[in-house]
């Protein structure tokens, strides 16, 4: 696999810092022989919580470097997986894109073999604990079946990318990531042609805000099951102890990383109408299987809340897919972000029964119509004049 950008880190005259600081270190001796001083009982019953804690928050899937290696020894020792991951009806391409910050992160183009076929560029960007590696690529390919390529990139903390497992430390930084890789590709590999950003649940919020930013760069958003209202927020004092806590957003400190925030139910289980394809995708070693690091919850609340109340200046062409069954976004926002968007250019379509991956979690045959129905929108804006023409009179 080649990389876009080799990153090479400043020289300094300084050792690498340890994980672990000597402060940190007296700090916990001191804390355990207090402990030990009122009751060793009570030093026991701290041990038996760390016990339990300490591994649940800290995974050996939890770097970039880490992550990359189980992906491949995932992919030697199953023998199981779709014939479809290889992709071999079409033109695949994994690059490692480096960032401003420089990091890693991981990227792939598909595209029919035939450039000249390219009729417009899909634009994807995932959802919260997704990659872009398993089932999207697989499902994915339907567009490029279609006529379109199709480019992913895989966020900060995600997948196969560098940083701390599903952590967002700022989501300016992700957006910013996110649209200058877009924006490098699509002007490289495809000059001139029509591109169109597709955002899924969290990454519902991810295109809202590229495209808020690049109106002039994209003809349209396609949005599945996104994440643009808050349906429920928190209660005001959770909010101000969690802001209080953590700083403003952008900022890390030690509690940003825990992953103890508050979430309804197994967000897998509540996703997939399909349990076999759920298995598969939480069987990879980029699964997180976590609560939402502190953080992370942050980053994704502020930026709810502030979509949440700027839909109504929403201007740009788009459709909104959501099924009827979803239990992690909701379906009443997505009809509420609908009729309050000004933009004189918009569809939604609602499927009974469906859950919230909805394009790669359902039954074959409701992913098909989702499928269709999103490649037809993005169709119908790829047409020439001529072609424009000629279908009135059809």
């Amino acid at each position: 696999m080649k990389q876009s950008q080799t990153y090479y880190p400043a020289v300094t005259g300084t050792h690498p810092r340890p994980r672990i600081s000597v402060s940190t270190i007296l700090s916990i001796g001191v804390i355990s022989t207090s402990l030990a001083y009122v009751s060793p009982y009570l030093l026991i019953i701290v041990s038996i919580i760390l016990s339990f804690t300490i591994p649940y928050a800290f995974r050996e899937n939890d770097d970039g470097e880490s992550r990359r290696r189980l992906w491949n020894e995932f992919l030697e020792n199953r023998q199981d997986l779709p014939e479809e991951l290889k992709c071999k009806e079409i033109d695949l391409t994994e690059e490692y894109w480096t960032n401003s910050r420089g990091m890693c992160l991981y990227t792939c183009v598909m595209a029919p073999k035939n450039k000249q076929q390219v009729r417009g560029v899909i634009c994807y960007c995932h959802g919260y604990m997704d990659t872009v590696s398993l089932l999207k690529r697989i499902e994915y390919q339907r567009f490029v079946n279609r006529g379109f390529a199709v480019v992913m990139i895989e966020y900060e903390g995600h997948g196969r990318s560098d940083g701390l497992s599903v952590f967002i430390p700022c989501w300016k930084t992700l957006i910013e990531d996110v649209e200058q890789y877009f924006r490098e590709v699509t002007n490289t590999k495809f000059p001139n042609k029509k591109k169109f950003l597709m955002g899924e649940s969290m990454g519902g919020a991810v295109a809202f805000d590229v495209m808020t930013r690049n109106k002039k760069e994209y003809e349209g958003v396609i949005f599945v099951a996104p994440m643009i209202k808050v349906s429920i927020a928190p209660p005001k004092i959770v909010v101000d102890t969690l802001r209080a806590l953590l700083g403003e957003p952008g900022t890390v400190n030690a509690l940003s990383v825990l992953p103890v925030a508050p979430s309804k139910g197994n967000i897998p289980d509540l996703s997939f109408g399909d349990k076999n394809k759920m298995r598969l995708a939480t069987s990879t070693p980029t699964a997180f299987g976590r609560k939402p690091r502190l953080g992370t919850a942050r980053e994704i609340l502020d930026c709810t809340e502030r979509i949440s109340n700027s839909t109504s200046s929403f201007d740009s062409p788009f459709i909104v897919l959501h099924g009827l069954s979803d239990f992690v976004t909701c379906p009443k926002e997505s009809e509420d972000f609908y009729n309050e968007s000004c933009s004189k250019d918009k569809q939604i379509k609602l499927y009974k029964g469906m859950y919230h991956a909805l394009t790669v979690g359902n039954s074959d045959e409701e992913i098909e119509t989702v499928f269709n129905d999103a490649i037809s929108w993005a169709l119908e804006r790829c047409k020439n004049p001529v072609e424009d023409f000629i279908s009135k009179f059809q």
